[in-house]
């Protein structure tokens, strides 16, 4: 009997932060986009936060984090790229990825391409293009 009940909680875990990834990760399903965050191990996280130009949208004490985004309607900055902050956090320590994205003209309705801006720290970035699916781990924050 013990042998199942820890067989039963072996998905979820209330894992220490020094142990947790989480990852940031874009798709789409042909109408609109959706993102994730979710953490591996699952770790049931303090918060988990998506800021754009609609608002901050905060899932607290969740294992993940999803939501339809449509870049149509979100307010575009210098040369059409939408700025994106996703966060989490975990007993005070702070996951974070800043970024900009736009849907690259090299999209078709079989393969989209998102270009990407990737903001660091020291305000330095790195361009990127990313397929769909994409994902990325976030970067642990300080």
């Amino acid at each position: 009997m013990i042998i199942l009940l820890t067989a039963s909680f072996t998905g979820c875990t209330d894992s220490t932060p020094n142990r947790t990834i989480v990852t940031f990760q874009i798709d789409s399903d042909g109408e609109g986009y959706w993102v994730y965050l979710y953490t591996v191990p699952r770790t049931k996280m303090g918060n988990f936060t998506i800021i754009s130009s609609d608002g901050n949208d905060t899932a607290s004490s969740a294992y993940s984090h999803q939501k339809k985004i449509s870049f149509d309607d979100l307010i575009k900055g210098s040369e059409d790229f939408i700025s994106f902050t996703f966060k989490a956090d975990l007993s005070d320590v702070h996951w974070e990825l800043n970024c900009k994205l736009k849907v690259s003209p090299d999209s078709t309705d079989n393969k989209i391409i998102l270009d990407a801006i990737i903001i660091n720290e020291d305000d330095d970035y790195d361009e990127k293009e990313w397929k769909l699916p994409y994902s990325t781990p976030l970067n642990y924050k300080q």
